[in-house]
């Protein structure tokens, strides 16, 4: 039986920090300012400590400021002139083509974007699923619950997880997945498998 593939999507399979996240992240900032009714500066502070602790700040908002998730994903990643902004990395498709099995695409990302981001980078049919924060009822990555949510739906027995943030990875460890850390950074954290600097590492080294 060939392994499953999954595949974060920002900063994974395009370059998020480019040009995308700064967006999304002031469009957050605003979101917090109106909704929690507090500054701009103390809303990005707001919007960091979300992060770090939930993985993603909506789980934050919704546990503490009982806000509408929908809404919430529905302002901040509703991009103009979407395809500007979209940095598919290097050798994409290249990459993806070349992997056997299915290949699973499991992100924090709400679908509607993930779909732009995907038929942009024209690797929408590359993928076998989509499991976007709708599918795992708003708990992003790195929770628990929605990891194994995601591996019981698929039946995965043994896949390889590829994503840039190590604490996905984590998680992803603790339930018998094999781990990519997409990364740059020196450390070697003990449940991480292999670390590759650039996505096409994965069919060069």
């Amino acid at each position: 039986m060939e392994p499953t593939w999954i595949f974060d999507l920002d900063n994974t399979l395009h370059d998020a920090k480019k040009k995308i996240f700064p967006i999304i992240n002031k469009k957050i900032n605003q979101y917090i300012s109106t909704a929690v009714k507090i500054n701009y500066t103390e809303a990005d502070k707001l919007r960091q400590k979300y992060w770090k602790k939930y993985g993603a700040t909506l789980e934050g908002l919704i546990k503490h400021h009982n806000i509408d998730p929908i809404e919430f994903l529905e302002k901040t990643h509703a991009l103009k002139n979407f395809e500007g902004l979209v940095h598919p990395m290097e050798d994409l498709i290249k990459v993806l083509s070349s992997i056997n099995g299915q290949k699973i695409l499991y992100t924090n990302a709400p679908r509607v974007y993930t779909d732009k981001v995907l038929k942009i980078c024209k690797i929408e049919d590359y993928f076998d699923e989509i499991f976007s924060i709708e599918d795992g009822n708003f708990l992003a990555k790195p929770s628990k619950i929605s990891m194994k949510f995601f591996v019981n739906k698929y039946k995965i027995k043994k896949g390889y997880f590829v994503d840039d943030v190590k604490e996905n990875l984590e998680t992803a460890n603790q339930f018998g997945l094999s781990t990519i850390w997409l990364t740059n950074e020196r450390e070697n954290p003990p449940y991480i498998d292999k670390k590759i600097s650039k996505l096409k590492n994965l069919i060069t080294d």
